[in-house]
């Protein structure tokens, strides 16, 4: 009887200070459970200045489609695909035996004009022929005229110059096929160093600060660690209607590599009206809490608590956000923890 009471005398014993030793560790859990971890980050005053970054395409501001005048069959091509040409090279001619038919046909119906006229201006003068009779044959004259020196047009534009020096990024018509006035027989790009643009495009709010001629720094990525200077040359007046941003043209100073149309680069544009316009505050973008619109909640520390506030968003700037209202006076919001707060919830800071 006895070897069976000490050992339950021992058990109860260790289960009784078990039982003591958890109670304070629950308790002090239970005591901390209304206390929020959180780290907080500062507010930035943008009272500075800022640029704009923007991603952009190089493409030529000269292009040129040449055509033929006239219609007809093309005889021959002087050029292909990628071909560097001058201005005032021969680049395409029609086969020439309807147009020459058109001017020798003209040039007979000025001669039995001009018989006529002849004729009409003997039989006025014995008054034969009436004054009336006169002005028809003058007028069938001035039109035959006039017909031929159209002939004679038609057949000197029946072979197409090149209008400007380029390159030939696309050949639209070839040997054999029939062509209309006006078609297009090539797309030629002018690769000169004055035609190099770059088209980058920007929100709204930064294509207002930009003004042309403001100045510009770009970066290929094809030429790491080289810089070239730019200006800004011209300014969209429409938006983009799937993106909604506006187009910005930036012309190259001057650049010592050699470029290709569809190369990728970053622009960082330096507005002459260099300040934030309606930007006062930029937070980390971890710190909104939910956002509806141009609206969003943050939380601030305050006394040990969170607090919450309503801001104004701006615009997004990578892993920023600028905010133009709602953080006066404050130096610093909730980022890691912000989620899980509730106003007035008590908070404990980690450093």
């Amino acid at each position: 009887m006895k070897n069976i009471i000490i050992p339950l005398l021992a058990l109860t014993f260790i289960i009784a200070c078990n039982k003591k030793s958890k109670e304070p560790i629950y308790q002090s859990t239970i005591a901390n459970l209304d206390v929020f971890k959180v780290k907080v980050a500062a507010v930035s005053s943008n009272t500075g200045s800022s640029t704009i970054n923007a991603n952009g395409i190089l493409v030529s501001d000269l292009e040129s489609k040449p055509a033929f005048k006239t219609g007809g069959v093309i005889e021959r091509t002087y050029f292909k695909e990628g071909d560097h040409i001058r201005q005032g090279q021969l680049l395409a001619t029609l086969n020439m035996a309807e147009i020459n038919a058109q001017v020798n046909q003209a040039k007979q119906g000025l001669e039995k004009a001009t018989r006529d006229l002849t004729r009409l201006k003997n039989l006025y003068a014995d008054s034969v022929a009436t004054l009336e009779q006169l002005q028809n044959v003058q007028t069938a004259y001035d039109v035959s005229t006039q017909t031929l020196k159209i002939a004679e047009f038609n057949q000197s534009y029946s072979k197409v110059i090149a209008p400007v020096s380029g390159i030939v990024v696309k050949q639209i018509m070839r040997e054999g096929e029939i062509v209309g006035p006006g078609m297009p027989i090539c797309a030629i790009m002018g690769i000169g160093q004055s035609h190099w643009v770059i088209k980058a495009a920007v929100s709204d709010k930064e294509w207002a600060r930009i003004k042309k001629g403001d100045k510009a720094d770009v970066k290929f990525e094809a030429f790491l660690g080289t810089t070239m200077e730019g200006v800004v040359n011209k300014m969209a007046d429409i938006s983009n209607p799937g993106t909604a941003t506006l187009d910005v043209e930036i012309k190259l100073i001057k650049s010592s590599a050699n470029l290709a149309a569809g190369l990728i680069s970053t622009v960082t544009i330096i507005p002459k009206n260099n300040s934030i316009m309606g930007s006062k505050y930029s937070i980390p973008i971890e710190a909104l809490v939910s956002s509806n619109g141009g609206h969003a909640i943050v939380y601030i520390p305050q006394d040990g608590k969170a607090i919450q506030k309503s801001v104004t968003i701006d615009k997004l700037l990578g892993d920023k956000v600028s905010i133009s209202a709602g953080l006066e006076g404050i130096k610093e919001v909730i980022t890691a923890g912000s989620v899980y707060l509730q106003d007035g919830d008590k908070i404990e800071v980690i450093k």
